[in-house]
């Protein structure tokens, strides 16, 4: 199933940002749309003023996930860069995500997008990688009820300073 298919020049407009300035922290993200047919996660980490995440968000109506096994993305990323996803449901606070790392890719492809070769790849993360984190901590809390999933997030952090920049393809469930 396609959550977001960002050849749709539309796709990006519920996506927002949610950097470290909540804190104090000086970093920016945003989420564009490419006129070649993908989406585009960037912006820059500053660990100035104790920073040091970038994200982007998108909420939406209760979807009901339950009968697939995780999330995919096919996107093209610096292999030097680290990112996460996090996913919500209708009784997860403010404050809380359950978040997963991206992990290597499961299949790769080759496309030409304006004479630039673009590796794009594809991967999966199962929802038992999905883990509670409050404010980047671990806490105890049940899992995610994925009959009841009402958000999904990208996320640098990790005091990745620097520009970044994750190409996307899609993004659905497996």
């Amino acid at each position: 199933m396609i959550l977001f298919d960002f050849k749709d020049l539309d796709a990006a407009k519920s996506w927002y940002g949610v950097n470290d300035t909540v804190m104090g922290g000086l970093s920016r993200s945003k989420l564009t749309i490419s006129p070649l047919g993908y989406g585009m996660f960037s912006g820059h980490v500053s660990l100035a003023n104790g920073g040091g995440f970038a994200s982007v968000r998108c909420e939406f109506s209760p979807l009901d996930v339950g009968e697939f096994s995780g999330i995919y993305l096919e996107l093209d990323r610096d292999r030097s860069k680290h990112y996460k996803v996090n996913l919500k449901d209708v009784d997860t606070p403010q404050s809380t995500v359950y978040q997963a790392s991206m992990p290597d890719a499961k299949h790769q492809s080759f496309g030409v997008n304006g004479g630039s070769i673009i590796h794009w790849q594809r991967i999966e993360i199962p929802f038992t990688a999905f883990h509670p984190q409050c404010r980047g901590k671990p806490i105890e809390r049940a899992a995610i009820d994925l009959s009841r999933l009402t958000s999904i997030g990208l996320v640098i952090g990790a005091q990745q300073s620097g520009d970044f920049s994750l190409k996307i393809k899609s993004i659905g469930c497996y």
